[in-house]
């Protein structure tokens, strides 16, 4: 059995995008401009995102030289590691594939970005 992270550190493409959303002012941090991108993924790409062995291969895409949080930090409250339990019944790893579906949402919106079409950030969710 894989052990979950203590430690999430993203991806240097999803930190990029997620330091750019904070310097856009619309996000107090790039952990809070990383969870809107783990949400962003789950609302619109879960059909995409559906299984464990989806999020393990995704995993191993992502390199991790990014922002470093401590999962304590990230989900005091664990809110995070609970919505993945429901989501993914039969994971053990919550905070490993909280990181994918960070990474994963943040290269999303990073598109949008550069598109031009992320903004007014309301209209994304």
């Amino acid at each position: 059995m894989t052990e979950d992270i203590t430690n999430l550190r993203l991806s240097s493409h999803a930190s990029e995008i997620a330091n750019q959303l904070k310097e856009t002012g619309n996000f107090e941090d790039a952990l809070s401009a990383a969870k809107f991108g783990m949400s962003y993924a789950i609302k619109y790409y879960f059909e995409e995102l559906k299984t464990t062995d989806i999020l393990d291969d995704l995993d191993n895409t992502y390199d991790a030289t990014g922002n470093n949080y401590n999962v304590g930090s990230v989900d005091s409250e664990r809110y995070i590691s609970r919505l993945l339990e429901i989501l993914y019944p039969e994971n053990t790893t919550p905070y490993r594939y909280a990181r994918v579906l960070m990474c994963f949402g943040l290269n999303k919106l990073g598109d949008l970005f550069e598109e031009g079409q992320l903004f007014p950030i309301n209209k994304v969710m």
